[in-house]
């Protein structure tokens, strides 16, 4: 009697882990970057017991430390008196207002609360890709390179905004 209880319970927690990595594989092919998604949320421990709306939270906190890495390597490469490098700084401001305003989305319990979640995470998108807009061709690459892990880790977070 006691092994089939110990068996039904490995055989739902097997089922349980292998739910979790469909979900997984399913949001992260959604977004730009599968490979990234898949590594931030499968070594993130909250991630495991998470909801979509505990992703969201997971990709808002990872998407706000990738653009303030942004406005670091914009600072680096010119500080003030660099016009795009004071827009880039700026604009990546505005995004980490924005991912905050999505954060506070996540937690609300209103449904229209996280209906406008996709707008602000967009809102956050289009500061960051700002930057590349604002270098041009003349985008240094360590700038280069931070922005577009922000801007793939925001699309993440718009993958499950639209999938909530």
């Amino acid at each position: 009697m006691a092994s089939i209880f110990v068996l039904a319970i490995l055989s739902l927690s097997l089922l349980f882990i292998s739910c979790e990595a469909d979900l997984i594989g399913t949001i992260c092919a959604i977004s730009v970057n599968p490979s990234l998604c898949t590594s931030i949320l499968r070594s993130d421990p909250r991630a495991r017991t998470a909801d979509l709306r505990g992703w969201g939270q997971i990709f808002v906190e990872k998407a706000k430390v990738a653009t303030q890495d942004t406005i670091s390597a914009a600072k680096s490469v010119g500080g003030s008196g660099k016009p795009a490098a004071d827009t880039c700084v700026s604009v990546c401001g505005d995004a980490i207002d924005n991912l905050n305003q999505c954060s506070a989305y996540l937690k609300a319990s209103s449904r229209a609360r996280v209906g406008d979640l996709p707008t602000k995470g967009s809102a956050a998108l289009t500061d960051v890709s700002t930057c590349d807009d604002e270098f041009r061709d003349s985008e240094p690459a360590n700038v280069k390179q931070a922005s577009r892990k922000a801007q793939d880790i925001i699309d993440m977070l718009l993958v499950v905004a639209n999938s909530l």
